[in-house]
């Protein structure tokens, strides 16, 4: 035979009990986003545009430390030939200094793969966003030098 068996549970122990499962719940959640890789959010991406360039240099600007940095993007018809960086001064350099190599890493990438569609690392992520940000603009005056 069973016996009915009665549970009592206090309101304080129940809220409780609540409160734990919410504060586990958002901690699961910010664990799954904090791990999963990063892209950064380009708002005009260019990743898909080969070719249909208008041949030159095309710069954009970076303004890092009260002081402006030139992206400059070099195309011909096609391709996407070399993309670099004016002299970074040295403040700028002490507060950044991930951004000359970030440059270099970013700038290999995209004339290997002729797309600004790159991964990038968690170390440097920011970083890559910023430069990435000013090199689909030049690539995007390279794409329509009318709208300039």
């Amino acid at each position: 035979m069973v016996k009915t068996r009665f549970m009592v549970f206090r309101m304080k122990d129940i809220i409780r009990m609540g409160v734990f499962i919410l504060v586990g719940v958002i901690l699961l959640i910010t664990l799954i986003w904090a791990v999963i890789p990063n892209r950064p959010r380009d708002t005009q991406s260019v990743s898909n545009i080969v070719g249909d360039f208008m041949p030159g240099t095309y710069t954009s600007y970076i303004i890092l430390h009260n002081r402006p940095l030139t992206v400059s993007v070099t195309v011909d018809e096609n391709h996407i030939l070399d993309i670099g960086i004016s002299e970074v001064p040295q403040a700028v350099e002490v507060f950044y200094p991930l951004i000359r190599p970030t440059m270099v890493n970013l700038s290999q990438e995209i004339i290997e793969s002729q797309s600004t569609d790159i991964y990038a690392p968690l170390e440097t992520m920011h970083t890559t966003a910023v430069l990435l940000e000013a090199i689909n603009t030049a690539l995007l005056q390279a794409k329509q030098p009318s709208m300039q």
